[in-house]
C-alpha cells in the first residue's frame, strides 16, 4: 500500500536532476505573464523586514509592535531589498508579530520549541521561529494562489492514475471543514486508532479503505479526504477546471505546493508544565516545494532565492511517482 498524502511527512526525495534546469519551460508565455504578481512577491519576501522590525522593537523604547509600526513611514533596506512604507506593509502581519512582545512582557509559556537534538532553544530563537512560521505561511498562501490559478492544474485535486505506484491520495482536513463534503464518513474506534499508512490498512467491509469510493476517514490524527485511484475531489469542476468552493476550500488547499517547514509538530515531546500540557515543535528551517507542480518546476530559481533570503534551506520534493 502506498499513498500520496498532501502533507509534510510523506514526501519522496527528488533526484539531483532538479538542479540541471532540464524541466524548464513548463508554462506558456501567457501563463508566465499571469504569474508575474506571484513571482514579484517571491522576489520580495516580507520576512527580512519582519525580523528587522522585531529587533528594532526589542532594542527600542516601544511598548507594543503597533506603536513601532506607527512610526515606520520611511523606506527601509535590509537583506538587499527595499521596502517602501514598511509600516503599512506590516499591518497585514501585525498579529503574527505579537509574539515578539512576549520577550518584553513575559507571559506563561504556551508551547515548547526544540532544536533537532530535542534540546530547548533560547527564548529569542523560540519566538523568532514561531513568528517566521506564521509569517511565511500567510505570505506563501497568497503567493501559491497567485501562481496556481494561471496554471489551470488539478494536481492536488485528483487521486493517483493507474500508472502511478500510489493507491490513494489523502487530503488532511480540519474538523470544521468536513461539513463541505457530502461523502461517506468512516469514524470508528478502529479508524481513530489507525493511520492511513499503517502496514496493515484499515479494513472497511472486508477490504482496504482505499478500495472503496472516495470518503472521509477519521484517523488517529484527525479527518482526511481519501481519493482512490482515478477519482477526484467532489468540488473539482472537471469540465471547466477550478474549485467549486474556492472561498471555503480546506486549509491545506490554500498552500498547495510551496510551504514553510520552519517548525515541525512533535507530540512525543509535549510537556506538562504547571498542570498545563504544552505542545512541542522542532525547528527545521526548510522551505518545501512539490516538484510535481508546473509552477514549481518553472520558477525553481525564484523559489530557491526566496528560501535563501528567508534563511531557509530550499528542498524540492516529488510526491506522485
Amino acid at each position: 500500500m502506498t499513498s500520496y498524502r498532501m502533507s509534510l511527512f510523506y514526501l519522496i526525495e527528488l533526484p539531483e536532476t532538479v538542479t540541471t534546469g532540464k524541466y524548464r519551460g513548463m508554462l506558456t508565455e501567457k501563463q508566465m505573464k499571469q504569474c508575474y504578481p506571484g513571482i514579484e512577491r517571491l522576489r520580495h519576501p516580507v520576512l527580512p523586514l519582519v525580523r528587522l522590525v522585531g529587533m528594532l522593537y526589542l532594542t527600542g523604547p516601544f511598548e507594543t509592535i503597533s506603536s513601532l509600526l506607527n512610526e515606520l513611514n520611511e523606506t527601509v533596506k535590509t537583506a538587499g531589498l527595499s521596502y517602501e512604507e514598511p509600516g503599512e506593509i506590516l499591518r497585514n502581519y501585525q498579529e503574527d508579530m505579537l509574539p515578539f512582545e512576549r520577550l518584553k512582557h513575559p507571559q506563561p509559556g504556551s508551547r515548547i520549541i526544540l532544536d533537532e537534538e530535542l534540546s530547548g532553544v533560547d527564548s529569542f530563537t523560540a519566538v523568532d521561529s514561531w513568528v517566521a512560521q506564521n509569517i511565511l505561511t500567510r505570505e506563501l498562501e497568497a503567493i501559491n494562489s497567485l501562481l496556481c490559478e494561471p496554471c489551470g492544474c488539478s494536481l492536488c485535486c485528483i487521486g493517483p492514475s493507474k500508472n502511478l505506484s500510489q493507491d490513494f491520495f489523502e487530503i488532511p482536513l480540519q474538523d470544521r471543514e468536513i461539513q463541505f463534503f457530502s461523502l461517506h464518513q468512516e469514524d470508528s474506534n478502529q479508524s481513530r486508532s489507525s493511520t492511513s499508512n499503517d502496514a496493515k490498512p484499515l479494513q472497511i467491509k472486508g477490504a482496504p479503505f482505499y478500495s472503496h469510493k472516495k470518503a472521509l476517514v477519521h484517523w488517529k490524527s484527525g479527518w482526511s479526504l481519501i481519493l482512490p485511484r482515478d477519482s477526484h475531489c467532489p468540488h473539482l469542476d472537471i469540465h471547466k477546471g477550478g474549485c467549486r468552493i474556492y472561498p471555503d476550500r480546506p486549509e491545506v488547499c490554500r498552500r498547495p505546493q510551496i510551504f514553510p517547514y520552519m517548525l515541525e509538530r512533535e507530540p512525543g515531546a509535549d510537556q506538562i508544565i504547571e498542570g498545563k500540557k504544552l505542545p512541542a515543535f522542532i525547528t527545521r528551517k526548510k522551505l518545501l516545494a512539490i516538484w510535481d507542480c508546473p509552477y514549481v518546476k518553472q520558477f525553481q530559481d525564484e523559489i530557491g532565492r526566496y528560501a535563501v533570503i528567508c534563511e531557509l534551506e530550499p528542498v524540492f520534493k516529488e510526491n506522485k511517482m
